[in-house]
Order: structure tokens, then sequence, then C-alpha cells
């Protein structure tokens, strides 16, 4: 560790001015400059403004493998609630997700592996990416576009998580993270006065109805061994009391991990949507959004990764998960079509209560952001021995 100190102080730096001075989705802008800035003094040979505000930074180091790592740096819509000496200072704006973390692990590994040519072969391909929250489509789909990543043969990305302490690193080696697609609703009825009901078509009811009915398709059109989730979070509908308004608004997430259950989804969900609205006398508008696929690790880039992990954290500190996560990724991106793999860092105190990501008294164990640099740096050395 003492040979990596001065490398540790140069993340925690970089990672401090991310985490005070947040964007928000393809609005990256000052974030953009900086790290292109970064790379410049480093001498590093990079191509800004890849999408919108991404930054894809090249090192060639003879023949052998390419490699892509990749780390988002967008924050996101929310107050920060902490007593740090560099929270936000934008308002409405928080790093609680650890994306800055993720931007300055990469400028670590960036710093490292440009400086140590001698203890790697091949081409690193780092990737700084906007938008990873959204809006949709995301940042990744930008980058893939462009076709520069198209010669890569295997992706890597670390996500932080206050799940796990400092020091610990948990992984899955093939379903990781689920798809996420969004669900948008409006049932169309005749407006009318609520003491009169019956002279209208009440679109709340057909709302209501849906409301209850929808988990009927995971609980029985589903088969049970698999796994869904359809969740309605946005409701609207009326302005006051007394009238029966003209249209009721529904919006939701939809999570799985297969593409055949996303179809059934989708069907069912507009049968259901067409059949309330039609069984009341009303119409209705559906729309079905394909956001991100899935996050499944490759078996062979999970087993690297895992290992790489376990020689510099110890075999107790890495963490084989029974199970994946429901949240989303458009790391997915990346990896559908080609290898690769993420895994989750921990960032957890021992001492302290840990808010989970998302929240807004999220704090990150700093001490765990060389690790992810090191890994990042240990795959890199492993792959170009190959």
């Amino acid at each position: 560790m003492e040979d990596f100190k001065d490398l540790e102080k140069y993340i925690i730096k970089n990672r401090r001015h991310f985490h005070e001075f947040p964007e928000l989705g393809f609005e990256c802008v000052k974030t953009h400059d900086y790290i292109r800035d970064e790379l410049r003094r480093l001498k590093i040979n990079s191509f800004p403004h890849i999408g919108k505000n991404s930054i894809v930074a090249v090192v060639e180091n003879g023949k052998g493998p390419i490699i892509g790592l990749r780390a988002d740096f967008d924050a996101l819509a929310l107050e920060e609630d902490t007593d740090l000496s560099f929270k936000s200072k934008n308002i409405g704006k928080m790093h609680a997700c650890g994306h800055d973390c993720h931007a300055s692990m990469l400028l670590g590994a960036v710093k490292y592996l440009s400086e140590h040519l001698d203890e790697w072969r091949g081409t690193v391909k780092f990737i700084f990416q906007e938008a990873e929250e959204g809006p949709n489509p995301g940042g990744a789909l930008g980058i893939i576009a462009n076709g520069m990543l198209d010669d890569v043969d295997e992706f890597f990305a670390l996500h932080v998580t206050s799940d796990n302490f400092a020091g610990q690193l948990a992984y899955n080696d093939r379903e990781t993270l689920a798809s996420a697609d969004t669900i948008k609703i409006r049932f169309i009825g005749k407006g009318g006065h609520a003491a009169y009901p019956h002279l209208s078509i009440d679109p709340i009811i057909m709302q209501a109805e849906f409301i209850t009915a929808v988990q009927s398709i995971v609980s029985r059109k589903l088969d049970p061994m698999e796994t869904g989730v359809i969740t309605i979070a946005q409701v609207k509908a009326g302005t006051t009391h007394n009238i029966i308004p003209n249209e009721a608004y529904v919006e939701g997430t939809v999570r799985t991990f297969k593409q055949e259950t996303r179809v059934l989804f989708e069907k069912e969900l507009h049968r259901l949507t067409e059949h309330i609205a039609k069984a009341n006398g009303g119409d209705y508008e559906f729309n079905y959004i394909r956001e991100y696929d899935p996050t499944i690790n490759t078996v062979e880039e999970s087993a690297l990764l895992a290992s790489e992990a376990v020689k510099l954290l110890g075999k107790e500190n890495v963490i084989k998960l029974d199970k994946p996560s429901m949240g989303a990724e458009d790391f997915s991106r990346y990896i559908i079509h080609k290898k690769g793999a993420m895994a989750w860092l921990g960032v957890g105190f021992k001492d302290k209560y840990n808010y989970s990501v998302h929240h807004p008294k999220f704090e990150v164990n700093e001490s765990a952001l060389i690790n992810g640099t090191r890994l990042f740096i240990n795959i890199v050395k492993r792959i170009g021995e190959k």
C-alpha cells in the first residue's frame, strides 16, 4: 500500500472535486472539461464530446488485447444532507450514487497504467460516461454508436455500494442487474360534475382498476420460477373535489432479466389497459418504453475479476452473491454484444450507519477507492499476460 499512497491522494483529490461540483444527465459540461484537462496534463490521447459530453481515453502499449474500463460521472437530482467539507455546491444536485468515485478511480488507473508501461501490454480504452442515470437512452448508447469501442475485447466496471464495507467486493457471475423499462398510460374518459357520475365516464375508476389488477400479471402470468417487477410509481388525475376529469395518468417501471419476459409484460400490460378502458366505455394511450437491457456478466470475465480481487483483498473479502439486483445499469449496452463484468466495490464504514446510494445522507469511506483503482490495474496486467 505504501507504493500507492500518492496515487490514493490523487484519487481522493479528484473524487472530492467531482463531489463538490455535481452535474446531471447529458449536461455534464464542467465535469467533461475537468476530465479532458486532466487527461491532457497526463499526456493521454483522448477523444472528447463522444455522444455529447462523454470522453474516451486511449493508452496503446504494443500488441495485445483491447480492454474497455468504464466509469460514469453524472450525479442525481437530490439535495445533499451531509456535513462533508466538500459537500455539493450545486443546489439540488448530489453525487449520491458514487459516480464521483467511479470517475476518480478510473483517472487513477489512467495515471498508473500510463506511467508503468513496462508492467502490461495491449490497449486500454478508458470510458468516462455521462448520463448513466438517464434520461433515456442514457450515455452509453452514444458512445457505442460512435463505433470507437467496436474493437474492444472485453469490458469491466465497478460500482460502489454501502452494502459492503471498504475492503470488500461483491459480484455475480451471470445475472447482475435487471432491465429497466417504463410504462406511461393515459386513461381517457368524459369529464363532468362529480355529483352526476352517470353523465360522465370516469377515468379515475379505470386508473384504480388498472393499479389493482396490474399485479396479477406478475402473480398469474409469469412463471413463478422467473423474476419480474411491475411497479406503478406515479399517479395523476383531477384538479378538485367535485369535478370528474377527462383523463387519468399512471407511470411505472418494469424490470426483469429475460427478453421473453419483457415481451410478455408489454403484451399483458397493453391487453389489461385496453380491456379496462373499453369495459368502462373510455379510451387509452399506451406507451411502453424499452430503456436499459439487463446486465448479464459473462462467466469467464466474472471469474477473472473475482480472482484478481481475491489477490488484492483476500478470499474472505470477496463475496459471490446468491441473487442479482433489480436495479439497472446502462453498462449493459457494452456487454450485451461483447464480454464483460461489473462488480460491487464496498465503501461502507464499520463504525457508523451506512446510508444507501440515492439517499441524501449517502457517504463514502474513501479508503476503499484505491482498491478499485488497483483492481482495474491488476485486471489489465492479468489480461495482458495471456
